[in-house]
């Protein structure tokens, strides 16, 4: 059960403070270190995790070593369902010290000013009962962590100058607001890494955050289904972060693989362009870490004009990119049916991404691996005008595969006119018969770029009339 501390006056609450000064000098502690480790060692020892900037734990022994620093030791009165007990150990924020800062090792230095700002500190007992209070609602020296009551050691609790919901006996853990979001740490694990032109380089995003590569500004994107995103993205400048290896140049490939394997390549000159904004790895959405989806790393483009971005182009979930110089070549293709439309190459890569087979082709002897789409999936872009492709609902179809087993005529024509008739139904479903965009692992060889008609030589079904045809440009369905 968790409680947020909201502050209240408390009738009837009787506490008396005694608390030495930090800067007090006395000559004898109150506490002698060596009879207190002997009774503890009679009991079981313990341990309180704590979070915050970083992560410690305050066991038995550290606490007894604090506890004998006179300068340390706070005592005090209070009274609990009408019975007075005394009460002795530590101020919490010697505690919070441990945790709120870079240091890790005695003398810890707390930082009021943090306190004052205002973070959330939770006090979470052994059975898991939790209190939470803001640093800001209570003085740094409120509360206590105390490990004797009427002189007899007992599991330490917090007890003070505070709503008695915050007296926590059996503390088992201290967390702070301060520790980093699963996000943040998830980030700061991950490394970027490059490959530019053959040098390669692997990136933490804490380095690049700290560099003069980091840019935070308006920009969005708008999915496939039509939903936009947007907001404030920090991140690093793409272009003068690549620049730092090879000069960019319009004809030049640039490769992002995703930690998934989904792949998008932009051209030099996507990146060059500058006219409505800057192109950025980003990680932070208002100030926030990006979870693994739709991080941790994304490209989006940001500016003073709030620049929007097709999704497809926005690539989620970058581990690597690759850059070619003179790789990259544009193509696109056209479709005709009950709708036309006219696919680029980021569409139809993207679609190799999301829907990646690889099939075994084998013509004249010669066995070469062949990774694309299936051919199926271009008949959502022709069999209905009233479902565009990736732009409904989930649920729905890719295509109307209802329409496609009644039959009709699929025409894949090459830009010399050489053209395929197949049957609609030899297509439906048939995972075989594929799009390629890639062979052997490399892009297309000239005489068979952009696309390329093929089949697995151990297909189910091989279309009827089916033949290899090169250099796709055009897909017409007969309907």
């Amino acid at each position: 059960m968790k409680r947020t501390l909201a502050l209240i006056a408390l009738a009837g609450l009787v506490l008396i403070l005694a608390v030495a000064s930090p800067l007090a000098a006395e000559p004898a502690s109150a506490v002698d270190a060596t009879s207190a480790a002997s009774a503890a060692s009679e009991k079981a020892s313990w341990s309180i995790a704590l979070s915050g900037l970083r992560s410690d734990s305050l066991d038995e022994g550290l606490f007894l070593k604090l506890l004998s620093d006179s300068r340390m030791v706070v005592e005090g009165k209070a009274e609990r369902k009408g019975v007075a007990f005394s009460y002795k150990g530590i101020s919490l924020r010697r505690v919070i010290a441990m945790i709120d800062g870079k240091d890790s090792s005695l003398p810890f230095v707390f930082d009021e000013a943090l306190w004052k700002k205002g973070y959330d500190v939770s006090l979470v007992a052994s059975d898991g009962y939790t209190a939470t209070f803001s640093t800001k609602e209570l003085a740094p020296d409120a509360l206590v962590l105390a490990v004797y009551e009427d002189g007899k050691i007992v599991p330490p609790m917090i007890v003070g100058d505070a709503p008695k919901n915050l007296w926590v006996r059996g503390i088992a853990a201290i967390e702070t607001s301060l520790a980093p979001s699963q996000e943040a740490a998830a980030a700061d694990a991950f490394s970027l890494d490059l490959d530019v032109n053959g040098s390669k380089a692997s990136l933490s995003l804490k380095a690049l955050e700290a560099s003069d590569l980091w840019l935070e500004q308006k920009g969005s994107y708008t999915t496939s289904a039509g939903t936009r995103y947007m907001g404030v993205y920090g991140g690093a400048k793409l272009l003068a972060l690549l620049e730092r290896y090879a000069k960019i140049r319009p004809e030049d490939s640039i490769a992002f693989v995703a930690m998934d394997g989904y792949e998008m390549t932009y051209p030099g000159s996507r990146v060059l362009d500058e006219a409505d904004g800057t192109w950025i790895l980003a990680w932070k959405l208002d100030g926030e870490y990006l979870p693994k989806d739709p991080g941790y790393v994304r490209t989006v483009k940001v500016g003073p004009s709030d620049p929007n971005s097709d999704g497809h182009l926005s690539v989620r979930m970058v581990k690597k990119i690759v850059v070619k110089q003179s790789d990259f070549k544009d193509f696109s293709i056209k479709l005709g049916g009950r709708m036309d439309w006219t696919l680029d190459r980021s569409t139809l890569q993207s679609c190799v991404s999301c829907h990646k087979r690889t099939v075994t082709f084998e013509r004249k002897g010669q066995v070469d691996a062949y990774t694309g789409f299936p051919a199926y999936l271009a008949l959502g872009y022709v069999d209905d005008p009233k479902y565009a492709p990736h732009r409904q609902d989930k649920s729905l179809p890719p295509y109307d595969s209802a329409l496609a087993r009644k039959g009709y005529r699929v025409d894949f024509t090459a830009s010399d006119g050489f053209a395929v008739s197949l049957d609609s139904r030899d297509l439906d479903r048939n995972e075989d018969v594929i799009l390629a965009m890639y062979k052997n692992d490399a892009n297309l060889p000239d005489d068979e770029f952009p696309l390329v008609l093929v089949w697995d030589r151990d297909a189910k079904l091989v279309p009827a009339g089916i033949k290899n045809a090169k250099k796709l440009s055009f897909i017409k369905a007969g309907l």
